[in-house]
Order: structure tokens, then sequence, then C-alpha cells
């Protein structure tokens, strides 16, 4: 899942088929726009740069083969003209951002010799999708399958059953995390992976998928695992308080894997927490 050994390893390392794949999610590239609009300072792109610059490291280091982003290559500024207005303050132009981002993102990764580039559309890539669709592959929202085992998507929809009859499952849009309070009542909060391993059978009854008699393999186990948000920059859902808000329905798709007591939990140096129900 990921080492020990490494201090925020924040991305998945696969082989299929003698190639070599690294998978991430949520990179949110732009999103100081929103930040800076917010109120804060920040109104440059730094910060999605040291994100592509980090990715770029990553790719280099492991000697990837191809890189697959989970959904959210982008941030999303639709929702920017409910935001007010500080005082003094000038809009930061979110369509100059997320081009200087783009710009920096296909300078750095796209121009990567030897590197095939895959995207599973996300709820947030919008303006983005036009300007790469011909450099990258771009699958739709609810499903790819990949490698004959491999099903990815971004999981604000429900997926297709072709990625639920893969022996491995992956996506991101939670940004899960987890709080642990010290003995000083201090709280700290960790970016994880997520894992789940149940029967195929339990994973189609999660989606509300219908079982059919034909179908076969209904017992055999497949592991499906929520990776945290490659943005170090961004907060997450934590895991282990969904019981404390009532009422608050957060994720509703994935609701039954979120709040499943056999949900694995890891961070991102590789440390094993256990199971969410001992959180």
């Amino acid at each position: 899942m990921a080492h020990e050994n490494s201090i925020d390893r924040r991305y998945l390392l696969r082989k299929f088929n003698n190639t070599k794949v690294l998978l991430v999610a949520d990179l949110h590239l732009g999103f100081e726009a929103e930040w800076a609009n917010r109120g804060l300072k920040s109104s440059k792109p730094e910060w999605s740069f040291e994100i592509i610059d980090q990715l770029k490291k990553d790719i280099e280091e492991t000697l990837t083969d191809q890189l697959i982003i989970l959904g959210d290559l982008e941030h999303s500024f639709i929702h920017f003209r409910s935001l007010k207005r500080k005082e003094n303050g000038p809009w930061v132009s979110h369509k100059w951002l997320r081009e200087k981002a783009l710009t920096y993102f296909m300078e750095q990764i796209i121009s990567i010799e030897g590197l095939e580039i895959s995207l599973i559309r996300g709820n947030q890539d919008t303006s983005i999708i036009k300007s790469l669709q011909d450099k990258i592959k771009i699958y739709p929202e609810k499903e790819a399958s990949l490698f004959n085992q491999l099903g990815v998507f971004h999981g604000h929809m429900k997926p297709g059953k072709n990625v639920l009859f893969s022996s491995e499952i992956m996506l991101g849009h939670v940004h899960p995390t987890i709080e642990i309070i010290d003995e000083l009542q201090l709280r700290h909060r960790y970016p994880v992976f997520a894992k789940l391993i149940v029967s195929r059978e339990e994973v189609l009854k999660i989606f509300n998928h219908q079982l059919e008699n034909e179908i076969t393999g209904l017992n055999n186990k497949i592991s499906l695992t929520i990776l945290p948000a490659y943005n170090r920059f961004l907060s997450g859902f934590v895991l282990n308080q969904i019981s404390r808000k009532e009422g608050s329905q957060p994720f509703s798709i994935l609701r039954s894997v979120i709040q499943h007591p056999k949900l694995k939990i890891l961070l991102t140096n590789g440390v094993d927490l256990g199971l969410l129900e001992d959180l």
C-alpha cells in the first residue's frame, strides 16, 4: 500500500502486464483562486506548482510507465459567484490561474517521454477537459476497467458493473482523513488510505446493483481502496467522526463503504492503524 520508510506517500504503485502504474487522486490544481477569493493572500499558483513538482518527482523515482488520475485534476470554480468579495480585495482570475497551472502540468508531466496518462473524470473536472482531450486518455466519471483487473472511478457517481467485476477497485473523491486525540487532548488529523476487502456480492449490494442469477464468482473477494487527496494543502473528510454528525449525509453513494466497520486504515507513511471500528 505505502512504504514504512516514506514520509508522506499519497499514491499507489501497481504493476499490470509489465506496465508500472502510478495512481493518484484529487490534485485540485488551481485551488489557490478559491482561497484567495475567500480572503487568503495567496493569489499565485505556486502551491499548484509544488503539487505538480512532487508528482513529477514521484513519477521519476518510481520509473512509472502510466499515470492514472482518479478524478479532480482541476479545482472547480463554478461556485465562486456566491462568494463575497473581501473589502478592498480584488477577485483573483480563476481562468488565469487555471491556465497557469494547466500549462505547468503540460510542461512538467505530459511532456515526460514515454509516459501514458489517463484521467478518470471527476465532479470538478470541467473546463480542463477540452484542453487535455487530445493529449491524454479521458474516461467517464462512472467507470473504467483497465488491464482486465483494475476498476477505477472517481467516487461522486455510482460505478458501473464493469468496475465492480474487477479484482481490485480504486477511487478518490473523499479525501479520507483520520483524527487522533493524544494524551493532552490535542487533535491531530492525518490523510489515510481506506481499504475494504469484501465479497463481490457485498460490493454489488453496497452500490445498489441488482444481482443476476447468471452471475458467477459472487463469493470472490474484492479489494476496494479510497486514495487520499494528492493535494496536501487541502483538508479531508474525517472517517472516524461520521457517527458524531447526526443527520449528516456526506458522500451518500459511498456511505456504506466509509462507515463499514471492517474498513482498514493506513497512514501515508505506511503505518497500519487497524480497522475503522477500533478508532
